[in-house]
């Protein structure tokens, strides 16, 4: 019959919790270090240009647009 005391039964489980507590540290420390690696690599990428570039504002559309007209216009939405 192979049975364990109470002290051995909490020896096992004490070595396995410290274990989970060294990988939980490991982790965390692995995931700080490779934020600091990301954040050093970011500041040193060069700036963008400062001066104006070649459509930087075609994003946006014309103030001169005339309004819609037809079935997609605004006043047209009645039916919904």
């Amino acid at each position: 019959m192979n049975t364990l005391t109470l002290s051995q039964t909490l020896a096992a489980s004490t070595s396995s919790s410290w274990l989970f507590l060294i990988v939980g540290i490991l982790v965390v420390a692995v995931l700080i270090a490779a934020f600091w690696y990301g954040s050093r690599r970011a500041t040193r990428r060069p700036k963008p240009p400062q001066e104006p570039q070649p459509r930087a504002d075609s994003w946006q559309t014309p103030d001169t647009q005339p309004p819609p007209q037809g079935p997609d216009a605004p006043e047209h939405d009645h039916h919904v």
